[in-house]
């Protein structure tokens, strides 16, 4: 990017989901000239299974030298309910990043979703002011805020709870492609970010099925299902 004319090299900023998140702090601690700051969703390596990383303390360990050698800002974000790497590891290896050293800001967001390591693509609403606050305090944010998405206004199931109606909002904030699945007795799971609406469609019905067997598509990104509810 770099060699474009239309690209300027200073104050880059890497952005990394999951992996990438491990490795955009991985990427700060090599200080490339004109990376000004890094941010980090859910960031993390060695996630095997829902609350089991193969070697948590590996894992911690792992950031020590990087915070010996990152002197650029960096922001972390995790949600209360991330199943792959949970509050109390992002509270580790964040001890042990600035302990050696490295500047970080920890941001411990609420739940959201099934599983909250999805906030980038699923809570795209609650996160932009914090990003935008973070860019703004290192002198790189724009110079008039942008407007966080405006969520779609469709009426939730109304066979489902409460627990049931906040999850369908922060669907309804969610980023493409997203579906929301439920059935007739109030299970419900809804998944983000995916590649297409069909595994959007995909995803949601195998985490709804899990509680229950009649469960089928309520909506799809921003519109119902064909039939606008689900056959009884």
């Amino acid at each position: 990017m770099k060699k474009r004319t239309d690209v300027s090299a200073d104050g880059m900023i890497a952005v990394g989901v999951s992996s990438g998140g491990f490795a955009s702090i991985a990427l700060a601690a090599t200080a490339p000239r004109g990376l000004a700051a890094a941010i980090s969703f859910a960031g993390g390596r060695g996630s095997r299974a829902d609350d089991d990383v193969c070697d948590e303390d590996a894992l911690v360990e792992a950031f020590a030298p990087l915070g010996r050698t990152s002197r650029i800002p960096t922001l972390w974000i995790y949600a209360a309910n991330d199943k792959f790497f949970g509050p109390d590891l992002a509270r580790r290896m964040y001890a042990a990043f600035t302990g050696a050293g490295g500047r970080a800001q920890l941001i411990n967001a609420p739940a959201f979703g099934d599983d909250g390591h999805t906030l980038f693509s699923d809570a795209i609403a609650w996160w932009t002011p914090v990003v935008d606050r973070f860019l703004r305090e290192q002198g790189l944010g724009v110079r008039e805020v942008l407007a966080p998405p405006q969520p779609a206004v469709l009426p939730p199931p109304p066979w489902i709870g409460a627990k049931g109606r906040s999850a369908f909002a922060d669907y309804l904030a969610g980023s493409p492609h997203r579906a929301f699945a439920a059935s007739p007795g109030g299970s419900f799971s809804w998944r983000g970010g995916q590649r297409s609406a069909g595994a959007a469609q995909e995803a949601a019905l195998v985490g709804c099925t899990k509680f229950a067997a009649d469960c089928s598509i309520y909506a799809v990104d921003d519109e119902l299902a064909a039939s606008g509810k689900i056959s009884r």
